[in-house]
């Protein structure tokens, strides 16, 4: 018994260890991470409004938030073992945009008219905060190389 446990131990740790060792090079807004640490650990887990993340901005239709002025999107903490939130959009005009994980250094970022802007909440939460006017078109998929 006490065999098999040290082997799930040590499963357990390569598997951290491997999970943590993905991905290398700096962070930009192309680059999901504005967690340093989240960097190769974002998972295929996007942005969805309502399912443990809820917003300030206005909503027109799925998959699009407005902007006017200033609004907030708010990650709920999930379950420890869960992977980070990855936030993908393109805005229809300049915005800032303002991180602050729970877990983690705040970043603020620019971002252009039509720029790929990419990012990451772990389970611990957080907030990002926007700044401009414009329309956010969230996207499914990470930002083009």
């Amino acid at each position: 018994m006490i065999v098999v446990l040290v082997v799930l131990v040590v499963i357990f740790v390569i598997t951290i260890g491997i999970g943590g060792c993905h991905g290398s090079g700096g962070t930009s807004p192309k680059n999901a991470g504005a967690v340093d640490a989240l960097k190769g650990l974002q998972g295929n887990r996007f942005l969805e409004i309502g399912d443990k993340a809820t917003t300030t901005c206005g909503q027109p239709s799925p998959g699009r938030l407005t902007v006017n002025g200033q609004c907030k999107i708010t990650f709920e903490e999930r379950a420890f073992f869960r992977r980070s939130t990855r936030v993908v959009f393109r805005p229809s005009a300049g915005i800032t945009v303002f991180t602050n994980p729970e877990n983690g250094d705040p970043r603020t970022d620019p971002v252009g008219a039509g720029e790929c802007f990419a990012s990451a909440i772990d389970h611990a939460g957080g907030t990002m905060t926007l700044f401009g006017n414009a329309t956010i078109f969230l996207q499914r998929q990470g930002c083009p190389e």
